[in-house]
């Protein structure tokens, strides 16, 4: 059906030219006949020109009908096949690779440095004795950056869990947020984030089946801004209550 409503939309404008014409034609045809009653002797001939009259009118019938009918394919109907030929959206988007963030090196401990000294001793009869002294100077391991420490979020539900990121994690560029979301009565979870200390939370992500221990939302840190965040898992069930949500707070660095 979608198809006759383009073909049609398509080349209304000319089905309205060839009305138009066949109109003009139906006009000189109804003042010719409208002539030969007006001359007409016979009663023959006057039933033949009303004969005439009533076709010339059905023409005109059927031309407005056609026009009305590809007026309405060509301006209602398509424009409601259009709309309903609309790309699709994703709704959730498709987990990419886990990023695990990268912990500073261990430091390789240096060796030490062992400084060798001679000295000569007193004189014997066979001659100069000389005497070697050892010197060991110990030396400092160079001090590496403090790396922060990731402890597990701690939920106070087990049906919304957050397993990574872990608290004060370092996040940067595309991340997943792995974890739990399930209930008895399911409905959807969402996952939100706010700045550390307020409770502005904003809609980052969600969906409508159940997780386990699953990739829950993947985001861009660059979305966010560098610093402190709050991460919060909600799971709702079909009575629009939720048990207690699970936080944890990242650190971004992008």
């Amino acid at each position: 059906m979608s198809v006759i409503i383009q073909y049609v939309a398509t080349y209304a404008p000319y089905i309205y030219a060839v009305c138009g014409l066949f109109a003009l034609v139906q006009i000189y045809r109804l003042w010719q006949v409208r002539a030969e009653r007006r001359q007409a002797v016979f009663t023959l001939e006057r039933e033949k020109a009303v004969r005439e009259l009533y076709n010339i009118f059905s023409i005109a019938m059927l031309l407005l009908t056609t026009m009305g009918v590809t007026y309405f394919f060509s301006t209602t109907l398509a424009s409601a096949v259009g709309e309903g030929d609309g790309p699709s959206v994703e709704l959730f988007p498709t987990p990419v690779a886990f990023i695990m963030p990268t912990l500073a090196p261990t430091p390789v401990p240096t060796p030490a440095i062992v400084v060798v000294a001679t000295s000569a001793a007193a004189p014997s009869p066979t001659g100069p004795t000389p005497t070697t002294i050892v010197t060991i100077v110990p030396t400092v391991a160079p001090t590496s950056p403090p790396v922060p420490v990731v402890q597990a979020p701690q939920c106070p539900d087990s049906r919304a869990v957050i397993v990574r990121p872990g608290n004060n994690e370092v996040l940067s560029g595309v991340t997943n947020i792995v974890g739990t979301a399930t209930h008895e009565q399911f409905n959807f979870y969402k996952v939100e984030y706010a700045p550390v200390g307020t409770e502005k939370f904003v809609y980052l992500g969600g969906g409508n089946s159940g997780m386990v221990n699953s990739v829950l939302v993947t985001f861009d840190t660059a979305a966010l801004g560098n610093g402190a965040w709050t991460l919060r898992l909600t799971v709702v069930d079909q009575t629009s209550n939720f048990p207690s949500p699970c936080q944890v707070t990242v650190q971004i660095q992008n």
